[in-house]
């Protein structure tokens, strides 16, 4: 086995991997906040979610960092090397985007992570004139990642990268570029509809991001586990 294929091997591995932090991610934030996912991004409710949930909303967030993104880093780096003789420029710029989406990605919740769930429990044990200095800092923090970092920052770079590769993809794997063409259209519509600040269109983006997000996980992982890499695939 040659070190490109050892190397497909792990990426395969890591992308199945990815959806077990992700749906743990999901349920932590679900039963933090009593899967009213209205309040995970309210700072008025998500403050008031108590010890346990501060506990719960930390390792979602823990959660987050793996499954939405560090073990994408293989698959990034995997599809660079395979559609780099395609048009070296633009698949590095792909690239670099998609490798902005992980590291940006990773650091709003790494954030999230460290800061928020110790406000959250100093909180529910301050006096009422604490709280509204607790309430103000967390809120600055909550909305720095949220709509700072990862709309439309983080957003838009995993859009440019989906929608980038996917167009790539298509021809030689048709329906693993057309979903990943499709994931990144929902980036794109997150990431305008907070630039614009039009919520529906933000919460359309949401919605279409959450349906193929895991649908393409699911084939990048069979594609990278048994089926043999691009690089000896007839080109179109």
């Amino acid at each position: 086995m040659s070190d490109e294929q050892k190397f497909q091997r792990i990426a395969g591995v890591t992308t199945i991997l990815s959806f077990l932090p992700a749906l743990a991610s999901a349920i932590c934030l679900g039963v933090a906040s009593n899967f009213r996912l209205s309040a995970l991004s309210n700072p008025n409710s998500l403050i008031t979610i108590g010890t346990d949930g501060a506990n719960l909303f930390r390792w979602g967030m823990v959660f987050d960092v793996f499954g939405y993104y560090v073990l994408l880093t293989p698959l990034a780096l995997l599809l660079w090397k395979w559609l780099r003789p395609n048009g070296p420029l633009l698949v590095t710029l792909y690239t670099w985007c998609g490798l902005g989406y992980i590291l940006v990605g990773a650091m709003g919740a790494i954030i999230l992570a460290a800061v928020e769930p110790p406000l959250i429990i100093q909180y529910a044990q301050a006096s009422s004139a604490q709280r509204e200095t607790l309430q103000i800092v967390f809120t600055s923090f909550l909305n720095a990642v949220y709509l700072g970092l990862w709309n439309p920052l983080e957003a838009l770079l995993a859009g440019i990268w989906w929608v980038g590769i996917g167009s790539l993809l298509r021809y030689q794997r048709p329906g693993l570029g057309i979903v990943s063409i499709l994931l990144g259209v929902g980036a794109l519509l997150d990431a305008f509809g907070n630039f614009v600040g039009l919520e529906t269109v933000f919460l359309l983006g949401v919605g279409w991001l959450v349906l193929f997000f895991f649908v393409w996980l699911a084939w990048c992982g069979i594609e990278l586990l048994w089926r043999p890499s691009i690089t000896n695939a007839k080109r179109q």
